[in-house]
């Protein structure tokens, strides 16, 4: 008994401490917004890289400006600005307090959320590595004011076939978060637009995707409206260039696209609805994703690729998850 425990130990010891550290690039690759957000300023659709690394209890994330250091033994993320050399730190009670308080602010929605994954049997080969395709949908009906509506947000993941040795780190760290924290956490990745249902959603979809297993190399988001009008403007948006007279502004392709909040989402009244603007009969603009997915169409509001890459077991300094020396701490600022 006393050395099937001591082994016990030790295997626990050898998985708590293991490393493991990757990169990590996003960036816009379509959708009706991509020309509007590159008119916003510049660099608002460049793409964002950032590279994740796991020891033990703590998880860094460090993108060009910043680091986010999460520390499950202490329960507190540590945020790094580089840029002003300072940082703050926010305990888990205190962030999921506020992000209930994001919650509640929300209100009450009688949003109805499902999710669905399967594997689809498509199989390419996506940056070196053999890959098949897990695709998902949550699609999301609300009701806001008397305003129904809905959203439907596509998930193309191209998951590797052979697993890659220490990945495993990077998905129990998460979950370990995720166990922590509680919706709150998952509440957070739905932005302005969370609530309760949001955040249920949220979590089924987490709960959908540990199914996976494997590596996602490469994963094409794309939200699509539900309603067959939107999308033939989608369409007609996306054919136009960044010139084309008649181009709807931002806060219109806004407004139309998200109905003004959650409950519209997708959809708005028809009495509500602006004259499409004439475009000449073009084919959709075809996404700059790496891969092709199942996706239902081809027109979308936003399509979002996150690709991962340069995979490493080697041993991770420890530097990289403390406060560089000589910053100075400031007080957290709100979600």
């Amino acid at each position: 008994m006393y050395f099937r425990t001591l082994s016990s130990a030790l295997v626990l010891s050898s998985l708590c401490f293991a490393d493991f550290k990757y990169d990590q690039t996003t960036r816009m690759t379509g959708g009706s917004m991509m020309r509007m957000m590159q008119m916003v300023g510049r660099g608002a659709a460049d793409p964002q890289t950032s590279t994740i690394a796991v020891k033990g209890d703590k998880m860094a994330t460090r993108s060009k400006d910043s680091i986010l250091i999460v520390d499950l033994a202490a329960e507190t993320t540590t945020t790094v600005n580089l840029k002003d050399q300072t940082y703050s730190v926010m305990t888990f009670a205190e962030t999921k307090a506020q992000m209930e308080k994001l919650l509640a602010k929300g209100g009450k929605s009688d949003a109805n959320i499902s999710v669905d994954g399967k594997e689809t049997g498509k199989t390419a080969t996506v940056n070196g590595m053999a890959t098949s395709e897990w695709f998902m949908t949550m699609l999301v009906e609300g009701n806001s004011g008397g305003q129904k509506g809905q959203m439907r947000m596509e998930m193309s993941n191209w998951i590797s076939k052979s697993k890659v040795a220490g990945f495993d780190e990077v998905t129990n760290f998460q979950k370990k978060m995720v166990e922590k924290m509680g919706l709150a956490t998952l509440a957070g990745a739905a932005g302005p637009m969370a609530q309760p249902g949001m955040a249920k959603g949220m979590a089924e979809l987490a709960k959908k995707m540990a199914e996976m297993g494997g590596v996602p190399v490469v994963t094409v988001m794309r939200m699509i409206p539900t309603d067959p009008e939107q999308i033939k403007q989608m369409e007609a948006m996306q054919a136009q260039g960044a010139g084309a007279p008649g181009r709807p502004s931002m806060g219109d392709a806004l407004s139309g696209a998200l109905g003004g909040r959650f409950g519209g989402l997708g959809r708005k009244k028809k009495t509500e609805e602006a004259p499409a603007a004439a475009a000449p009969a073009a084919e959709p603009a075809k996404s700059a994703a790496p891969v092709e997915g199942s996706f239902s169409s081809v027109a979308s509001m936003m399509e979002m690729t996150t690709e991962t890459a340069n995979f490493s077991s080697q041993s991770v300094d420890a530097a990289t998850f403390a406060v560089p020396a000589g910053f100075k701490e400031v007080k957290a600022k709100g979600l």
